[in-house]
């Protein structure tokens, strides 16, 4: 398990888009997309990407995000204490494009390889191969919720340390 990375700031700009209707073909991890502007301790400005119907924070507060990759997967406000694990409160899909797609392989694949012994397997590998799929991403979830909830508590840990000791001072 890979450790999420940390990015410490305070929020410069935010935007919210809601996204344009859905085509049959498309499938956006959220209807709405906010763009947030973060101003890192060394006074370099950054762009990140959230989709989302949810942000806890505005212009002004000072924030923690955690990123798998280039992702924003959780937020924590330090402003205001409030925090959000986003794979928890908008989860991407469970079924994908590419699902339909590995379908249709199996459906000219299968028969043209097996015969007939072929179309007789091909309902039920598909249904496997969907099975398969879909726990996979189930369980990938899961521990993603996981590690994204254990490390908004290190971060809210943290924070509160720092603040009892910038009080005590």
């Amino acid at each position: 398990m890979n450790p999420l990375t940390v990015i410490r700031g305070t929020i410069v700009e935010t935007q919210r888009f809601i996204n344009v209707p859905l085509r049959m073909w498309e499938r956006y991890p959220a209807r709405e997309r906010r763009e947030v502007w973060l101003r890192g301790a060394d006074g370099q400005e950054r762009k990140w990407v959230i989709h989302t119907r949810v942000l806890p924070a505005r212009r002004g507060h000072r924030v923690v995000l955690l990123l798998e990759g280039d992702s924003v997967v959780g937020l924590f406000n330090a402003t205001t204490g409030a925090d959000i694990n986003y794979p928890r409160a908008d989860p991407p899909f469970l079924l994908r494009g590419f699902d339909l797609l590995a379908g249709l392989a199996l459906a000219i694949g299968l028969p043209a390889w097996l015969g007939d012994a072929g179309l007789a397997l091909l309902p039920p590998t598909v249904a496997l191969y969907l099975i398969l799929a879909v726990s996979a991403r189930v369980l990938s979830r899961w521990r993603l919720r996981c590690q994204v909830d254990k490390t908004l508590a290190q971060v809210r840990m943290a924070s509160e340390l720092h603040r009892a000791d910038r009080c005590n001072r």
